[in-house]
């Protein structure tokens, strides 16, 4: 019995760990119980947006209104008023550029400034408006303005009103102590061809100053003084080059035949190119073709002023041969402007062969 129940103990713990192996390999297993789903919510609709307000424009700067056009003429008008002198003469200097009789008024009240340059620029302002009633105010100036620059310009602006009641200031200011003055005055003298200031102007040729002889000479050309030819046949022996180059133009300009003789010495070629084809051309002004030669050796000058002026005289005198002459030269030039001044010539030749 004893031995029965030590058995059965034995087996019991030899079985117990296969038992509870068994045990726990046959427990179910447990699990978590899923989770109910959430309930769903109710979409939540968005609030409908409170419309925006209404965007308030950007208030733009008022656009600045624009200034009133400034009429320069006005405020030229206005600024010759000025105490700046320097103003004034500008505002003279417009008055004049701007060609506008409405400023004549203002620039001959400025003809008595206290400035003298203002009174310059006055005067010239009114020649360049060619405004003829300042005519007597600006041949007061001529004879008694204290600067000569003055004077020199009143006489200059003279020259463009071409009033032949300033000439008498004129010829007063041909004895003014400046030569400039001098130089303006004759000039203008010569410009309007005032035949009365013949005697003052002849008196002016055995002056020491070459300059005022050359211009006396020109004048009297101008003039085409036959009282003054055999005065400016002497002047072709001047040691002035310029002068005797004035006085053969002078003679061809009068075209007094007495004065020939002197002129055909000058086509000497010891004589200056220049002075040689003009007494050619003075000659041929007095229809003498003595200087025809002399115009065929410079008509193939490269300087085309002496080639021009030969030109002329073989235009006036010339004859078939000359024709002849000139389209050979034609035909061989090569420059277009000298080739335009050849067929020129020719063309003039040909028009007086054919009225022969």
């Amino acid at each position: 019995m004893k031995n029965t129940k030590m058995m059965s103990l034995f087996i019991s713990l030899l079985l117990a760990p296969a038992l509870m192996l068994c045990a726990q390999t046959a427990a179910p297993k447990t699990t978590k119980p899923a989770a109910k789903p959430a309930a769903k919510k109710a979409a939540v609709k968005p609030a409908p947006a409170k419309p925006a307000p209404a965007a308030v424009p950007a208030q733009r700067p008022e656009a600045a209104k624009p200034e009133p056009a400034v009429d320069p003429l006005a405020a030229a008008l206005e600024k010759i008023k000025s105490t700046d002198p320097v103003a004034r003469r500008e505002a003279a200097d417009y008055l004049g550029q701007s060609r506008d009789a409405k400023g004549a008024p203002a620039l001959l009240s400025a003809l008595g400034d206290d400035s003298p340059r203002v009174r310059q620029a006055a005067a010239d302002a009114l020649g360049m408006l060619t405004w003829r009633p300042a005519s007597p105010k600006l041949s007061e100036m001529l004879i008694k303005d204290g600067d000569a620059s003055v004077r020199q310009q009143a006489a200059i602006s003279l020259s463009y009103l071409m009033d032949q009641a300033s000439a008498p200031a004129l010829v007063k200011a041909l004895k003014d102590s400046s030569p400039a003055v001098r130089y303006a005055a004759l000039h203008t003298l010569s410009v309007m061809k005032y035949g009365p200031a013949e005697a003052e102007i002849i008196a002016l040729l055995p002056s020491e100053d070459a300059n005022m002889r050359r211009g006396a000479i020109s004048a009297l050309g101008q003039l085409q003084s036959r009282k003054a030819a055999g005065a400016l046949a002497g002047a072709l022996k001047d040691p002035d080059q310029y002068v005797r180059l004035e006085a053969v133009k002078a003679l061809g300009s009068i075209g007094d035949i007495a004065a020939s003789g002197e002129l055909i010495k000058l086509l000497a070629p010891t004589e200056q190119p220049q002075v040689r084809i003009e007494a050619a051309y003075s000659l041929a002004k007095m229809q003498m073709n003595d200087g025809l030669l002399t115009a065929y050796e410079f008509a193939k000058s490269t300087d085309l002023s002496l080639k021009s002026q030969a030109l002329n005289v073989i235009a006036t005198v010339g004859d078939d041969k000359s024709l002849q002459f000139i389209n050979e030269i034609y035909d061989a030039e090569k420059d277009p402007s000298s080739k335009s001044m050849l067929d020129f010539a020719r063309q003039r030749l040909m028009l007086r062969t054919k009225q022969k």
